[in-house]
């Protein structure tokens, strides 16, 4: 059986940063959830379990999926489903029954895609020296 590849993409949208008052943590990972490209306002379940991973980073715990799906209200498929997506994403790993962000906090992980970005963007000015030499 042939394996099955899962390629990390995270899409960057740039949205204008919302005005704010008084500091509203909750809405500042949702903005940071829209900018990556995760989902948008409609998407509660996926909000929800991102916010909630952001959060255990914070205490510098994972959470498990059937704590993720008491946070939600919603069933472990439907939690699991994002977590996939997250993991997918290069956001997420799997440590044991816990999930949790890769860098262990929103900075880190961040910081880690960061780089991540940055080889893979070198990898292909590599690649293209080498066509534009061949021209």
């Amino acid at each position: 059986m042939a394996q099955r590849r899962y390629y990390r993409q995270i899409v960057i949208r740039y949205l204008s940063v919302p005005v704010q008052t008084e500091p509203d943590i909750d809405a500042e990972i949702n903005y940071v959830y829209q900018c990556l490209g995760l989902g948008d306002e409609r998407d509660d379940v996926g909000r929800v379990v991102f916010r909630a991973l952001v959060k255990a980073g914070m205490r510098g715990e994972g959470i498990s999926s059937r704590d993720l799906m008491h946070l939600s209200e919603t069933s472990q498929a439907a939690v699991i489903y994002h977590l996939n997506l997250f993991q997918r994403s290069g956001l997420v790993i799997k440590d044991g029954r816990n999930y949790l962000l890769r860098g262990g906090t929103l900075g880190q992980t961040l910081e880690e895609l960061e780089n991540d970005m940055h080889r893979k963007f070198e990898n292909l000015k590599g690649i293209a020296k080498k066509i534009e030499e061949k021209s």
